[in-house]
């Protein structure tokens, strides 16, 4: 170190110059000089310094000693300057400031005693933190300084941040509490035996921001509730010797306690089905009054009254048992999982009554009056969403060990989708929980666990196709509205952009003139609820694809997925489709929608390596399909055939009832089909076409468009086989009936006009065409081959033809012009 640095020459001259009041005023820049001169405060002091090396040892003991001084002075602002500075040289000053910094962590525990501002308190705790975390990495620096300061430190932040009485506010903001709960936090992770005499005054003094409620004096923020809830579970960490495993499954167990105790108030106005399988039993709860609980004890919570002040209480019990499974142990401990899921068995019975038949599809406690009902109901949505968030953190702390887990919550989460899909935060809720169950165990689902999706497949695709502007569901009104029509068949509602059913208000005579207006642009993209529901929803949509077993699902739905993924454009959703081929119960193969993922994924290489090889192997399609097939046509009908909105007793006959439909249509359109097309090739016939152009102006005279979900033949070892054993046969049946010779005479009688029954009888020579490829070599010249078809009368019913004609083809050409010369 040849010259010290400008910039600590120049912070020694500003502290030393500086009136001490106006400090706070120019911390920034003192700050950025500090900052510059790390590798002067980091260095290590030579024992025999020479000429600007004993410059910058000096200058840096003349800083260390700015600092001491305004640190244990009598002005406020010279402390916050000198707490900043501290902070500041820690960050960069390395072992060599650690080393020397005992005095200064003495005098900023000493500031959290003085009558400071509240933000000089809590940048000497972040300060704090930071020494104590540096020092962690340093043996001899914890003995000396850290063990014999840190019971000061945690005493004076108990100290501040001591809960009040219940009547009055606490004497700090909810932000610095929010900071001692974390640094606390911290501390005790890193020094255990050090904090564990003080394990009962941190969990007294925190207790109270767990699960707090309407009915407590103070709003606590949602950081705050994290940190506390965090603080009180790294408290297992303090136990003696092996004792931190038992320690956390004993606080386990006891939340999970506390939140059946809750929800026998909360729930007591509904006659419960539930039966524990934990061994819980609930107790006889009286009707009178309101719903209570907590209470004044040492190890209680506070106290609450009223059911949304309960539910507050639930959800906030949940959320201590998400923090449990969040927050890393000490050391390997064994989770209660049958106790988690029989609480979450027990709340997720309880579901929103159905808007029909409102409360007669629950069975109800008639001495319980309707007002406690409907708050019951109104805050039912908050409770089963934290469900849901304790399965998802259960499944991603258990992984592959959840696997037999996944049937139950999976039926709990349908179970909470069907009553509560009207709300997009629990549809944003089982999205979430959805994908991680689809990752763990989709392959291995049953056809009627699969079945029971249905409605959170359709919901999806409804989303994305909504958020992407394809999809509009239709508007309910109101039965107080008169500004808007009711749609007079809701299952066609009215036709918009691209075939979706968007429906538009029909302005009445006296109504709002604003009705007829329609807004083209939306506000979704700017709501952060819509963004995120729409995330979820596109990052679960590919796992209906490539996790589900594909045979399990309908025909609907998995058209309604494909449809989904290309008009959403989700490159993921459409690789997942096209390696993963639907093949119905027959055993044919729906096309692949390769054609549109490679038109909207030109330049993808992923993409062009899956074109690639399917290509090679024949599994394509034809680009027709891409061209001539709008995947946006009737998305409507097909979200409505989707839905499954049946009654869950007839579910399965309906279901059974809807597939024999559909296979009878099927087969009654291949049999219109195929006989359209034999019409199509005997009309052509007749008037001397082609045989190849023939079935070519068929298909053209038809006139409809090619179905994206007809079967498409698959060139296989099985088909073919079948090919070749027809064409055995063929050849047989012709060498065990060779043709008869046919002269241009005998041709020419054939042409016979009956008048009376004005019957005309025409024989039409037919010229068969032996297509080859373009790129093969024209074949050498042969003897033409004339095909003569020939209507019979009186034939028996038994004959094996079921034309009635006859096919003579006349292979000698020599013999035929010998007659013609002869006559």
């Amino acid at each position: 170190m040849a010259i010290p640095p400008p910039d600590l020459r120049v912070l020694c001259r500003r502290l030393a110059s500086t009136p001490v009041d106006d400090l706070p005023h120019i911390c920034p820049l003192l700050v950025s000089h500090v900052l510059r001169c790390g590798e002067a405060l980091s260095a290590v002091p030579e024992t025999k310094a020479k000429d600007k090396s004993s410059e910058t040892a000096t200058l840096v003991h003349r800083l260390r000693t700015h600092i001491t001084t305004l640190l244990t002075g009598k002005s406020a602002s010279g402390r916050f300057a000198a707490v900043s500075l501290v902070k500041a040289v820690i960050d960069v000053g390395g072992w060599e400031s650690l080393r020397a910094s005992d005095a200064w962590i003495r005098g900023l525990i000493s500031i959290l005693g003085k009558p400071d501002p509240l933000v000089s308190k809590e940048l000497c705790v972040i300060t704090l933190i930071k020494i104590y975390s540096l020092l962690q990495g340093y043996q001899t620096l914890v003995r000396e300084m850290a063990t014999p300061t840190l019971p000061s430190f945690i005493t004076a932040m108990l100290h501040i941040v001591k809960p009040p009485a219940s009547s009055k506010a606490p004497k700090v903001s909810t932000s610095f509490v929010d900071i001692v709960a974390a640094s606390l936090a911290k501390i005790v992770a890193l020094y255990p035996t050090t904090t564990r005499p003080f394990n009962a005054r941190i969990r007294s003094a925190f207790k109270a921001y767990v699960a707090p409620t309407m009915s407590d004096a103070v709003t606590v923020p949602q950081g705050l509730k994290e940190s506390a809830r965090s603080l009180l579970v790294v408290l297992h960490y303090t136990a003696p010797k092996n004792g931190s495993s038992d320690e956390w499954v004993k606080g386990i167990k006891s939340y999970i306690k506390e939140a059946h105790a809750t929800a026998d108030q909360v729930f007591r106005a509904v006659r419960e089905s539930w039966e524990s399988t934990a061994g819980y039993r609930v107790d006889t709860v009286r009707t009178d009054g309101q719903p209570s609980g907590g209470g004044t004890e040492a190890d209680s919570l506070p106290a609450w009254t009223g059911v949304t002040a309960g539910s507050e209480r639930l959800t906030g019990l949940v959320g201590q048992l998400i923090e449990y499974l969040k927050v890393p142990t000490k050391a390997p401990v064994a989770v209660p999982v049958g106790e988690v899921l029989d609480l979450a068995s027990r709340i997720t019975l309880i579901t929103l009554p159905k808007s029909s038949t409102g409360e007669d599809s629950i069975e109800t406690n008639p001495a319980i009056s309707r007002d406690e009902k409907a708050e019951l109901w109104s805050v039912l949505p908050e409770v089963h969403m934290a469900i849901l968030t304790l399965h998802t953190v259960l499944l991603r702390r258990l992984a592959a060990n959840a696997l037999p887990l996944a049937t139950d919550i999976l039926d709990q989460m349908v179970r909470v989708f069907t009553s509560g899909r009207h709300i997009p935060a629990i549809r944003e809720t089982v999205y979430v929980l959805a994908k991680d169950l689809l990752e763990i165990s989709g392959p291995g689902l049953l056809k009627l666990t699969v079945d029971s999706m249905a409605p959170v497949i359709q919901s999806t695709c409804q989303d994305i196709l909504r958020a992407t502007g394809h999809y509009d569901s239709p508007v309910k009104a109101d039965s107080t509205s008169t500004t808007m029509n009711r749609n007079p068949n809701p299952k066609k509602p009215t036709a918009g952009k691209n075939g979706a059913g968007i429906m538009k208000p029909q302005a009445q005579s006296s109504g709002n003139a604003d009705a007829y207006l329609t807004s083209s642009s939306t506000s979704s993209s700017a709501d952060p609820a819509t963004n995120l529901l729409f995330a979820a929803a596109l990052s679960l949509l590919p796992l209906f694809l490539s996790r589900l077993p594909q045979r399990q699902l309908s025909p609907e739905a998995r058209g309604l997925v494909d449809r989904t993924a290309i008009l959403s454009s989700s490159k993921q959703a459409m690789l997942a489709s096209v390696l993963n081929p639907y093949k119905d119960t027959r055993g044919r193969y729906y096309p692949t929608i390769l054609p549109f993922l490679v038109r909207q994924f030109p330049a993808d290489q992923e993409v062009e390596v899956l074109r690639t090889n399917l290509m090679r192997l024949g599994a394509g399609v034809s680009q027709q399909v891409a061209t001539s097939w709008d995947p946006a046509e009737d998305i409507d009908d097909l979200v409505a055939a989707a839905a499954g909105n049946k009654d869950e007793d007839n579910e399965d006959e309906e279901m059974a009832d809807a597939d024999e439909a559909d296979a009878n249509k099927e087969a009654d359109a291949q049999l219109a089909a195929e006989d359209q097309n034999q019409k199509n090739k005997a009309a052509a016939t007749a008037k001397g076409v082609w045989g190849a152009a023939a079935g070519k102006n068929a298909a053209e005279e038809g006139g409809s468009k090619p179905n994206p979900f007809a079967t498409a033949p698959i060139d296989t070892p099985e088909s073919r086989a079948a090919r070749a054993a027809t064409k055995k046969r063929k050849v047989e049946d012709e060498a065990a009936n060779p043709p008869k010779r046919v002269t241009r005479s005998s041709r020419r009688k054939t042409l016979e006009v009956e008048e009376e029954a004005s019957v005309v009888t025409t024989t039409a020579e037919i010229v068969e065409e032996v297509a080859t490829p373009a790129e093969a070599p024209a074949p050498a010249p042969a003897k033409p081959i004339v095909a003569v078809m020939e209507q019979k009368e009186g034939e028996d019913d038994g004959d094996d033809s079921d034309s009635g004609e006859s096919v003579q083809i006349d292979m000698s050409l020599e013999d035929s012009e010998g007659e013609e010369d002869e006559e």
